[in-house]
């Protein structure tokens, strides 16, 4: 029975219109094209199937949510596939294993009346699971390397936009700031450089008076080393606003915040997955947690899943789950415990 409202054609084409100008100018054309078509194809399939389901109720609304999450998870993983240099031909299957994930996984959480934030938590953990899946499955049939399964990993097209976004808001409110506050961050530089300082943007001197606040909690060594690395108008101006009093009521939090981030951000990250350390990292998560909770959070598994949180509990570290897989199902108890 159709959808009152929900019109899946012209939603489908909506969609993969918005596709285009939303695409890396770096990648082929050929590629820009595969993922318009990738998108209206898996968004119009997913919403004839949800106007043709007769074992649920929806509401246009939930419909178009439930396609909008396939579209816009397509729309990522399928640029992080192509950045991977993944043979073509393997492509569609990849994708396919994401958007049927997708369409299960949300229309579940709709039924359950899920808040809009948990839902979307629970998509993204399904999609980077259904994602790590289908690339260690090609893994074990000789299609795929270690090496190729890692760098496919370590592509995160959603990430990167949301880390430009986050850039150009900082940026935003930087300028604002700066605007509306007389005592503006260029006036607090280091008097002996205010050429210097009257010469870069705010949202640089924001940087480093963010990153000021790091030096001050390191010892002094330590922070001689990191300033070493600087330019040395950079570092006269980090060491002004280190040594400045209650430095961090003087900025704006949510602009501290960002920039905390990014410089966690820009640490150089492990790419190889110790699995004695994430094991002893599930043992202590289910050690010090509430058992039901944490049942609760899993009873959706699949039993070899449920099965490897099981065994941690004993102490039983044998398991056949990999060590990625292993790596994502400790992130997520973490997560989920702490809210």
């Amino acid at each position: 029975m159709p959808i009152d409202g929900f019109d899946y054609k012209a939603f489908a084409k909506n969609l993969s219109d918005q596709v285009g100008p939303a695409l890396p100018p770096d990648l082929a054309d050929a590629d820009k094209q595969y993922i318009v078509n990738i998108v209206h194809n898996f968004c119009y399939m997913a919403g004839e199937a949800l106007a043709n389901d007769t074992t649920v109720t929806l509401n246009a609304d939930q419909a178009c949510i439930i396609t909008q999450f396939i579209g816009e998870w397509s729309f990522h993983k399928a640029i992080d596939i192509i950045r991977s240099n993944i043979d073509p031909q393997f492509r569609d299957g990849i994708l396919q294993k994401i958007a049927f994930t997708i369409f299960e996984i949300a229309k579940t959480a709709i039924m359950k009346n899920m808040p809009q934030p948990d839902m979307i938590a629970v998509v993204e953990f399904q999609v980077k699971k259904a994602y790590t899946e289908a690339l260690e499955e090609l893994k074990n049939r000789g299609i795929l390397t270690d090496a190729q399964v890692a760098e496919a990993l370590n592509h995160s097209n959603i990430d990167e936009m949301a880390q430009q976004a986050a850039e150009q808001e900082a940026q935003q409110q930087a300028q604002q700031q700066a605007q509306a506050s007389a005592g503006n961050p260029q006036s607090t530089a280091v008097a002996a450089n205010n050429d210097y300082a009257n010469s870069i943007s705010d949202v640089k001197i924001l940087k480093l008076a963010t990153f000021a606040i790091v030096l001050r909690y390191l010892p002094p060594d330590k922070q001689a080393g990191l300033l070493e690395r600087f330019d040395e108008n950079d570092a006269a101006i980090l060491r002004d606003y280190a040594a400045m009093d209650d430095l961090e009521h003087k900025l704006d939090p949510n602009v501290v915040a960002k920039g905390l981030k990014e410089i966690r951000n820009s640490l150089p990250k492990s790419k190889k997955i110790n699995p004695a350390r994430v094991n002893q990292k599930l043992y202590n998560i289910v050690k010090n947690s509430d058992i039901s909770k944490i049942s609760n959070i899993i009873g959706k598994e699949r039993k070899a899943i449920k099965d490897y949180v099981a065994n941690a509990s004993s102490g039983n570290k044998n398991s056949r789950i990999t060590p990625r897989i292993a790596d994502i199902i400790c992130n997520h108890l973490e997560e989920k415990l702490t809210r």
